[in-house]
Protein backbone atom coordinates (compact mmCIF):
# COMPACT_ATOMS: atom_id res chain seq x y z
CA UNK A 1 0.00 0.00 0.00
CA UNK A 2 1.65 3.30 -1.15
CA UNK A 3 1.96 5.66 1.66
CA UNK A 4 0.68 9.34 0.90
CA UNK A 5 3.73 12.36 1.01
CA UNK A 6 3.62 14.02 3.64
CA UNK A 7 3.19 17.88 3.17
CA UNK A 8 6.16 19.99 3.69
CA UNK A 9 5.19 23.10 6.34
CA UNK A 10 7.30 25.81 4.88
CA UNK A 11 8.80 28.66 6.60
CA UNK A 12 6.76 31.83 6.16
CA UNK A 13 10.01 33.88 6.32
CA UNK A 14 11.23 32.06 3.63
CA UNK A 15 8.27 32.13 1.18
CA UNK A 16 8.04 35.93 1.60
CA UNK A 17 12.02 36.36 0.89
CA UNK A 18 11.92 33.66 -2.09
CA UNK A 19 9.43 35.24 -3.71
CA UNK A 20 9.89 38.84 -3.00
CA UNK A 21 13.48 38.63 -4.23
CA UNK A 22 12.98 36.02 -6.74
CA UNK A 23 10.98 38.29 -8.41
CA UNK A 24 13.30 41.61 -7.68
CA UNK A 25 15.82 39.32 -9.44
CA UNK A 26 13.41 38.66 -12.77
CA UNK A 27 12.57 42.29 -12.87
CA UNK A 28 16.05 42.86 -12.77
CA UNK A 29 17.30 40.88 -15.22
CA UNK A 30 14.45 42.08 -17.65
CA UNK A 31 15.56 45.51 -16.63
CA UNK A 32 18.85 44.78 -17.60
CA UNK A 33 18.39 42.82 -20.72
CA UNK A 34 15.95 46.09 -21.76
CA UNK A 35 18.62 48.50 -20.63
CA UNK A 36 21.39 46.59 -22.58
CA UNK A 37 19.06 46.62 -26.19
CA UNK A 38 17.84 49.90 -25.92
CA UNK A 39 21.74 51.76 -25.04
CA UNK A 40 22.91 49.34 -27.60
CA UNK A 41 20.74 50.65 -30.28
CA UNK A 42 20.89 53.99 -29.27
CA UNK A 43 24.59 53.94 -29.22
CA UNK A 44 24.15 52.44 -32.82
CA UNK A 45 21.95 55.38 -33.50
CA UNK A 46 24.34 58.05 -32.48
CA UNK A 47 27.23 56.48 -34.57
CA UNK A 48 24.90 56.87 -37.73
CA UNK A 49 24.02 60.50 -37.00
CA UNK A 50 28.31 60.78 -36.41
CA UNK A 51 28.64 59.52 -40.33
CA UNK A 52 26.00 62.23 -41.38
CA UNK A 53 27.32 65.15 -39.57
CA UNK A 54 31.34 64.21 -40.97
CA UNK A 55 29.98 63.78 -44.68
CA UNK A 56 28.18 67.68 -44.24
CA UNK A 57 31.37 68.64 -43.18
CA UNK A 58 33.73 67.58 -45.66
CA UNK A 59 34.07 69.38 -48.01
CA UNK A 60 35.10 68.59 -51.93
CA UNK A 61 38.50 70.41 -51.92
CA UNK A 62 39.93 69.04 -49.27
CA UNK A 63 41.65 66.57 -51.34
CA UNK A 64 44.13 65.39 -48.33
CA UNK A 65 40.96 64.10 -47.01
CA UNK A 66 38.98 62.52 -49.83
CA UNK A 67 42.25 60.75 -51.61
CA UNK A 68 41.98 56.90 -51.31
CA UNK A 69 45.61 56.92 -51.42
CA UNK A 70 46.87 59.64 -48.86
CA UNK A 71 49.26 58.19 -46.19
CA UNK A 72 46.93 57.20 -43.57
CA UNK A 73 46.45 58.89 -40.10
CA UNK A 74 48.63 56.82 -37.69
CA UNK A 75 46.94 55.84 -34.27
CA UNK A 76 46.72 53.22 -31.53
CA UNK A 77 42.87 51.62 -32.74
CA UNK A 78 43.40 51.92 -37.00
CA UNK A 79 40.28 49.39 -36.92
CA UNK A 80 38.52 52.26 -35.33
CA UNK A 81 38.38 54.78 -37.69
CA UNK A 82 36.16 57.08 -40.07
CA UNK A 83 36.67 57.23 -43.85
CA UNK A 84 35.83 59.29 -45.85
CA UNK A 85 36.28 58.33 -49.75
CA UNK A 86 35.29 60.58 -52.51
CA UNK A 87 32.96 58.61 -55.07
CA UNK A 88 32.30 58.93 -58.67
CA UNK A 89 29.38 58.31 -60.24
CA UNK A 90 30.90 57.15 -63.27
CA UNK A 91 32.48 53.89 -62.36
CA UNK A 92 30.41 51.05 -61.75
CA UNK A 93 32.72 49.60 -59.00
CA UNK A 94 35.28 51.64 -56.64
CA UNK A 95 37.94 49.82 -55.01
CA UNK A 96 40.51 51.78 -52.16
CA UNK A 97 43.81 49.74 -51.66
CA UNK A 98 44.17 51.23 -47.95
CA UNK A 99 40.71 49.82 -46.63
CA UNK A 100 40.40 46.65 -49.34
CA UNK A 101 37.00 47.61 -49.53
CA UNK A 102 34.97 48.00 -52.67
CA UNK A 103 32.04 50.30 -53.26
CA UNK A 104 29.32 50.38 -56.18
CA UNK A 105 29.74 53.27 -58.04
CA UNK A 106 25.71 53.97 -58.45
CA UNK A 107 24.79 54.15 -54.73
CA UNK A 108 22.10 55.90 -53.83
CA UNK A 109 22.26 59.44 -50.51
CA UNK A 110 21.48 57.79 -47.53
CA UNK A 111 22.75 54.79 -44.95
CA UNK A 112 23.99 51.52 -46.26
CA UNK A 113 25.23 48.17 -45.07
CA UNK A 114 27.24 45.66 -47.21
CA UNK A 115 29.60 43.23 -47.21
CA UNK A 116 33.25 43.64 -48.70
CA UNK A 117 35.79 41.11 -48.53
CA UNK A 118 34.86 39.25 -45.64
CA UNK A 119 34.22 42.11 -43.69
CA UNK A 120 31.11 44.29 -42.69
CA UNK A 121 30.37 48.06 -43.37
CA UNK A 122 28.51 50.73 -42.40
CA UNK A 123 28.74 53.60 -44.91
CA UNK A 124 26.99 57.33 -45.22
CA UNK A 125 26.49 58.59 -48.69
CA UNK A 126 26.43 62.08 -49.52
CA UNK A 127 25.69 63.28 -53.17
CA UNK A 128 27.61 66.54 -53.92
CA UNK A 129 26.83 67.18 -57.39
CA UNK A 130 25.92 65.08 -60.49
CA UNK A 131 29.43 63.82 -60.75
CA UNK A 132 30.79 63.06 -57.53
CA UNK A 133 29.90 62.30 -54.16
CA UNK A 134 30.91 61.26 -50.67
CA UNK A 135 30.97 57.81 -48.81
CA UNK A 136 31.89 57.81 -45.16
CA UNK A 137 32.72 54.45 -43.97
CA UNK A 138 33.25 52.38 -40.68
CA UNK A 139 33.63 48.74 -40.30
CA UNK A 140 30.40 47.29 -38.75
CA UNK A 141 32.84 44.91 -36.04
CA UNK A 142 33.98 48.46 -34.58
CA UNK A 143 30.66 50.12 -34.46
CA UNK A 144 29.52 47.21 -32.67
CA UNK A 145 32.20 47.36 -29.96
CA UNK A 146 31.63 51.11 -29.30
CA UNK A 147 27.87 50.04 -28.55
CA UNK A 148 28.20 47.23 -26.66
CA UNK A 149 30.81 49.21 -24.48
CA UNK A 150 28.57 51.90 -23.52
CA UNK A 151 26.15 49.61 -23.30
CA UNK A 152 27.57 47.90 -20.84
CA UNK A 153 28.53 50.90 -19.09
CA UNK A 154 24.78 51.62 -17.88
CA UNK A 155 24.31 47.93 -16.27
CA UNK A 156 27.01 49.12 -13.99
CA UNK A 157 24.56 50.96 -11.42
CA UNK A 158 21.80 48.00 -12.46
CA UNK A 159 23.90 45.02 -11.30
CA UNK A 160 25.33 46.81 -8.40
CA UNK A 161 21.75 47.31 -7.35
CA UNK A 162 20.08 44.20 -7.54
CA UNK A 163 22.41 42.46 -5.49
CA UNK A 164 22.16 44.92 -2.88
CA UNK A 165 18.76 45.21 -3.22
CA UNK A 166 17.95 41.80 -2.88
CA UNK A 167 19.74 41.51 0.61
CA UNK A 168 18.49 44.45 2.13
CA UNK A 169 14.34 43.05 1.08
CA UNK A 170 15.60 39.99 2.90
CA UNK A 171 17.34 41.40 5.91
CA UNK A 172 14.14 43.45 6.40
CA UNK A 173 11.85 40.82 5.99
CA UNK A 174 13.18 39.09 8.61
CA UNK A 175 13.14 41.87 10.73
CA UNK A 176 9.72 42.68 10.47
CA UNK A 177 8.21 38.81 11.03
CA UNK A 178 10.93 39.04 13.89
CA UNK A 179 7.37 39.70 16.09
CA UNK A 180 6.24 36.66 14.53
CA UNK A 181 9.03 34.21 15.95
CA UNK A 182 8.90 35.76 19.40
CA UNK A 183 5.01 35.63 19.51
CA UNK A 184 5.91 31.27 18.92
CA UNK A 185 9.32 31.70 21.26
CA UNK A 186 6.68 33.00 24.12
CA UNK A 187 3.60 30.12 23.31
CA UNK A 188 6.26 27.08 23.13
CA UNK A 189 7.82 28.61 26.47
CA UNK A 190 4.84 27.86 28.71
CA UNK A 191 4.58 24.99 30.30
CA UNK A 192 2.34 21.87 30.33
CA UNK A 193 -0.26 23.75 32.96
CA UNK A 194 0.41 27.40 31.78
CA UNK A 195 -2.91 28.41 29.82
CA UNK A 196 -2.26 32.60 30.66
CA UNK A 197 -2.88 34.38 27.02
CA UNK A 198 -0.50 35.61 24.83
CA UNK A 199 0.50 39.42 25.42
CA UNK A 200 -1.36 41.63 22.60
CA UNK A 201 -0.01 44.66 23.20
CA UNK A 202 3.02 45.11 20.98
CA UNK A 203 1.53 42.94 18.28
CA UNK A 204 1.30 44.31 14.66
CA UNK A 205 -2.30 44.97 13.73
CA UNK A 206 -1.89 41.44 11.35
CA UNK A 207 -1.22 38.99 14.29
CA UNK A 208 -3.78 39.97 15.80
CA UNK A 209 -6.48 38.13 14.79
CA UNK A 210 -4.28 34.87 15.27
CA UNK A 211 -2.83 35.99 18.81
CA UNK A 212 -6.73 36.53 20.03
CA UNK A 213 -7.79 33.12 18.76
CA UNK A 214 -5.07 31.33 20.71
CA UNK A 215 -6.07 33.46 23.70
CA UNK A 216 -9.41 32.57 23.34
CA UNK A 217 -8.64 28.70 22.94
CA UNK A 218 -6.35 28.69 25.82
CA UNK A 219 -9.32 30.01 27.85
CA UNK A 220 -11.57 27.62 26.66
CA UNK A 221 -9.05 24.85 27.51
CA UNK A 222 -8.61 26.64 31.29
CA UNK A 223 -12.43 26.81 31.76
CA UNK A 224 -12.49 22.68 30.76
CA UNK A 225 -9.25 21.97 32.95
CA UNK A 226 -11.25 23.88 35.87
CA UNK A 227 -14.34 22.20 35.58
CA UNK A 228 -12.86 18.39 34.95
CA UNK A 229 -10.55 19.52 38.85
CA UNK A 230 -13.55 20.62 40.15
CA UNK A 231 -15.52 17.22 39.30
CA UNK A 232 -12.46 15.38 40.43
CA UNK A 233 -12.67 17.40 43.78
CA UNK A 234 -16.11 17.12 44.22
CA UNK A 235 -15.93 13.47 44.15
CA UNK A 236 -12.90 13.04 45.86
CA UNK A 237 -14.73 14.74 48.65
CA UNK A 238 -17.87 13.22 48.26
CA UNK A 239 -15.97 10.09 48.93
CA UNK A 240 -14.34 10.93 51.33
CA UNK A 241 -17.35 10.88 54.10
CA UNK A 242 -18.53 6.92 53.49
CA UNK A 243 -14.83 6.28 52.96
CA UNK A 244 -14.16 7.49 56.92
CA UNK A 245 -17.49 6.06 58.09
CA UNK A 246 -16.22 2.82 56.61
CA UNK A 247 -13.17 2.86 58.34
CA UNK A 248 -14.51 3.74 61.47
CA UNK A 249 -17.40 0.47 61.74
CA UNK A 250 -14.38 -1.30 60.33
CA UNK A 251 -12.18 -0.18 63.71
CA UNK A 252 -14.91 -0.38 66.02
CA UNK A 253 -16.03 -4.34 64.78
CA UNK A 254 -12.33 -5.35 64.76
CA UNK A 255 -12.19 -3.95 68.22
CA UNK A 256 -15.32 -6.49 69.38
CA UNK A 257 -14.40 -9.11 72.11
CA UNK A 258 -16.35 -11.45 70.44
CA UNK A 259 -15.01 -10.93 66.70
CA UNK A 260 -14.39 -14.64 65.95
CA UNK A 261 -10.83 -14.59 64.89
CA UNK A 262 -11.63 -16.16 61.32
CA UNK A 263 -13.81 -13.20 60.58
CA UNK A 264 -11.38 -10.76 61.94
CA UNK A 265 -8.50 -12.88 59.48
CA UNK A 266 -10.54 -12.03 56.42
CA UNK A 267 -10.88 -8.34 57.39
CA UNK A 268 -7.90 -7.43 57.60
CA UNK A 269 -7.27 -6.97 54.09
CA UNK A 270 -10.42 -5.12 53.58
CA UNK A 271 -8.56 -2.62 56.63
CA UNK A 272 -5.68 -2.26 54.35
CA UNK A 273 -8.31 -1.75 50.93
CA UNK A 274 -9.61 1.37 53.14
CA UNK A 275 -6.31 2.67 54.11
CA UNK A 276 -5.24 2.66 50.27
CA UNK A 277 -8.68 4.39 49.38
CA UNK A 278 -8.44 7.09 51.98
CA UNK A 279 -4.75 7.72 50.57
CA UNK A 280 -6.37 8.07 47.10
CA UNK A 281 -8.87 10.33 47.95
CA UNK A 282 -6.66 12.74 49.54
CA UNK A 283 -3.92 12.86 46.48
CA UNK A 284 -7.29 13.15 43.88
CA UNK A 285 -8.13 16.41 46.07
CA UNK A 286 -4.50 17.71 46.51
CA UNK A 287 -4.50 17.40 42.52
CA UNK A 288 -7.47 19.23 42.18
CA UNK A 289 -6.97 21.99 44.21
CA UNK A 290 -4.01 21.82 42.61
CA UNK A 291 -5.06 21.93 38.86
CA UNK A 292 -8.11 24.43 40.04
CA UNK A 293 -6.58 26.65 42.16
CA UNK A 294 -6.98 30.37 41.13
CA UNK A 295 -4.37 32.92 40.64
CA UNK A 296 -2.20 33.83 43.60
CA UNK A 297 0.09 36.62 44.64
CA UNK A 298 3.66 34.57 44.48
CA UNK A 299 5.89 35.29 47.72
CA UNK A 300 9.47 34.72 48.92
CA UNK A 301 9.31 32.16 51.75
CA UNK A 302 12.05 29.99 53.25
CA UNK A 303 12.09 26.72 51.61
CA UNK A 304 14.27 25.61 54.20
CA UNK A 305 11.72 25.73 57.22
CA UNK A 306 9.26 23.79 54.58
CA UNK A 307 11.89 20.52 54.17
CA UNK A 308 12.85 20.48 57.37
CA UNK A 309 9.45 20.46 58.48
CA UNK A 310 7.98 18.29 56.50
CA UNK A 311 11.18 15.56 57.13
CA UNK A 312 10.39 15.91 61.14
CA UNK A 313 6.24 14.83 60.01
CA UNK A 314 8.01 11.83 57.99
CA UNK A 315 10.85 10.72 60.27
CA UNK A 316 8.70 8.47 62.26
CA UNK A 317 7.58 6.48 58.76
CA UNK A 318 11.82 6.51 57.56
CA UNK A 319 12.49 5.16 61.52
CA UNK A 320 9.94 2.61 61.49
CA UNK A 321 11.79 0.99 59.13
CA UNK A 322 15.30 1.49 60.18
CA UNK A 323 16.32 4.38 57.03
CA UNK A 324 19.21 6.67 57.90
CA UNK A 325 17.29 9.97 56.55
CA UNK A 326 19.92 12.97 55.79
CA UNK A 327 19.07 15.94 55.81
CA UNK A 328 21.45 19.07 54.06
CA UNK A 329 19.49 22.18 53.74
CA UNK A 330 21.66 25.47 53.02
CA UNK A 331 20.62 28.37 54.67
CA UNK A 332 20.24 30.34 51.47
CA UNK A 333 17.76 27.84 50.40
CA UNK A 334 14.78 30.28 49.72
CA UNK A 335 11.77 30.45 47.06
CA UNK A 336 10.30 32.88 45.33
CA UNK A 337 6.70 31.62 44.77
CA UNK A 338 3.67 28.99 46.22
CA UNK A 339 4.87 27.57 49.77
CA UNK A 340 1.84 25.06 49.59
CA UNK A 341 3.31 24.25 46.17
CA UNK A 342 6.31 23.67 47.15
CA UNK A 343 5.88 21.49 50.06
CA UNK A 344 3.46 19.03 47.88
CA UNK A 345 6.79 18.50 46.07
CA UNK A 346 9.09 17.90 49.25
CA UNK A 347 6.28 15.77 50.82
CA UNK A 348 5.43 13.62 47.83
CA UNK A 349 9.54 13.13 46.84
CA UNK A 350 9.92 12.28 50.65
CA UNK A 351 7.15 9.80 50.85
CA UNK A 352 8.01 8.24 47.33
CA UNK A 353 11.46 7.87 48.72
CA UNK A 354 10.61 6.62 51.85
CA UNK A 355 8.39 3.96 50.54
CA UNK A 356 10.48 2.71 48.22
CA UNK A 357 13.58 2.11 50.29
CA UNK A 358 13.80 -1.24 51.78
CA UNK A 359 14.76 -1.91 55.61
CA UNK A 360 18.33 -0.21 57.13
CA UNK A 361 18.45 1.57 53.84
CA UNK A 362 19.39 5.24 53.21
CA UNK A 363 17.67 8.65 51.89
CA UNK A 364 19.20 11.92 51.49
CA UNK A 365 17.67 14.92 51.05
CA UNK A 366 19.38 17.90 49.86
CA UNK A 367 18.66 21.78 49.41
CA UNK A 368 21.32 24.56 48.12
CA UNK A 369 21.28 27.22 45.40
CA UNK A 370 23.79 27.06 42.56
CA UNK A 371 24.40 29.15 39.14
CA UNK A 372 21.29 31.11 39.76
CA UNK A 373 18.66 27.42 40.74
CA UNK A 374 16.96 26.62 43.77
CA UNK A 375 17.90 22.83 43.31
CA UNK A 376 16.03 20.07 45.86
CA UNK A 377 16.94 17.05 45.68
CA UNK A 378 16.07 13.57 46.83
CA UNK A 379 18.28 10.21 46.67
CA UNK A 380 17.29 6.81 48.18
CA UNK A 381 19.04 3.06 48.01
CA UNK A 382 15.90 1.86 46.75
CA UNK A 383 15.43 -0.71 43.53
CA UNK A 384 15.45 2.56 40.88
CA UNK A 385 13.09 3.01 37.71
CA UNK A 386 14.17 1.50 34.64
CA UNK A 387 14.64 4.18 31.84
CA UNK A 388 11.36 2.95 30.17
CA UNK A 389 9.96 3.67 32.62
CA UNK A 390 10.76 7.05 34.33
CA UNK A 391 9.01 9.20 30.81
CA UNK A 392 5.65 7.25 32.03
CA UNK A 393 5.69 7.63 35.81
CA UNK A 394 4.74 11.26 36.12
CA UNK A 395 0.97 10.36 34.05
CA UNK A 396 -1.80 10.24 36.79
CA UNK A 397 -2.26 6.76 37.96
CA UNK A 398 0.53 4.96 36.29
CA UNK A 399 2.50 2.06 38.76
CA UNK A 400 5.88 0.85 37.61
CA UNK A 401 4.86 -2.94 36.63
CA UNK A 402 5.86 -5.19 39.40
CA UNK A 403 5.39 -2.66 42.11
CA UNK A 404 5.10 -4.44 45.39
CA UNK A 405 4.38 -1.56 47.43
CA UNK A 406 0.97 0.30 47.81
CA UNK A 407 0.32 3.52 45.79
CA UNK A 408 -2.15 4.97 43.64
CA UNK A 409 0.11 6.25 41.17
CA UNK A 410 -0.89 10.03 41.60
CA UNK A 411 2.02 11.15 44.02
CA UNK A 412 4.43 12.37 40.93
CA UNK A 413 1.58 13.67 38.83
CA UNK A 414 0.87 16.19 41.83
CA UNK A 415 4.53 16.77 41.79
CA UNK A 416 4.69 17.40 38.32
CA UNK A 417 1.63 19.91 38.67
CA UNK A 418 3.13 21.61 41.24
CA UNK A 419 6.27 22.10 39.86
CA UNK A 420 4.80 23.13 36.85
CA UNK A 421 3.13 26.19 38.80
CA UNK A 422 6.11 27.04 40.41
CA UNK A 423 7.82 27.66 36.93
CA UNK A 424 10.33 24.48 37.81
CA UNK A 425 11.32 21.54 36.33
CA UNK A 426 11.27 17.90 37.59
CA UNK A 427 14.15 15.02 36.94
CA UNK A 428 14.71 11.57 38.06
CA UNK A 429 17.55 9.68 37.78
CA UNK A 430 18.73 6.57 38.90
CA UNK A 431 21.65 6.66 41.19
CA UNK A 432 24.85 5.31 39.61
CA UNK A 433 27.58 6.37 42.63
CA UNK A 434 29.67 3.51 43.71
CA UNK A 435 27.37 1.33 41.62
CA UNK A 436 24.84 1.21 44.06
CA UNK A 437 21.05 1.28 43.08
CA UNK A 438 18.55 3.67 43.79
CA UNK A 439 16.80 7.07 42.02
CA UNK A 440 17.95 10.68 42.42
CA UNK A 441 14.78 12.74 42.10
CA UNK A 442 15.67 16.71 41.41
CA UNK A 443 13.43 19.47 41.17
CA UNK A 444 15.37 22.78 39.62
CA UNK A 445 14.02 26.26 39.76
CA UNK A 446 15.87 29.55 38.47
CA UNK A 447 15.87 31.80 41.62
CA UNK A 448 14.25 34.74 39.88
CA UNK A 449 11.72 32.55 38.45
CA UNK A 450 8.41 33.67 37.14
CA UNK A 451 5.81 30.93 38.21
CA UNK A 452 2.31 30.97 37.17
CA UNK A 453 0.61 32.57 39.60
Amino acid sequence: MAHSKRPVNRSLLWVLSASICGTILLVGVIAVLSSFWFSFAEAQDLQDDELREIARLVRLGNEQVLSPASPPWQDDEPEMRIWVIKVSKTQTDITTPELSLSLPGSMSEGYHSLESKGESWRIYVRNLNAEYGLAVAQRTSARDEIARDSALRTLVPLLVVIPILIFLTAFLIRILLRKIQEVSTEVDKKGEADLTPVDTSNLPAELLPFANSTNKLLGRIQTSIRQQSLLVADAAHELRSPVTAMTLQLENAMSLDSMPSQVALRLGPLGASLVRMTKLVEQLLVLAKLDAAEATHPILFDAKAVVVETVEELYSKANAKNIDLGVEVRNNFTIHGSEHDFRAIVRNALENAILYTPPDGKVDVRGYQETGEIIFEVEDSGPGISKQEIARVFDPFYRVPGSAQPGSGLGLAIVQSAASRLGGSIELKNASSKGSAGLRFTYRQKATSSCRY
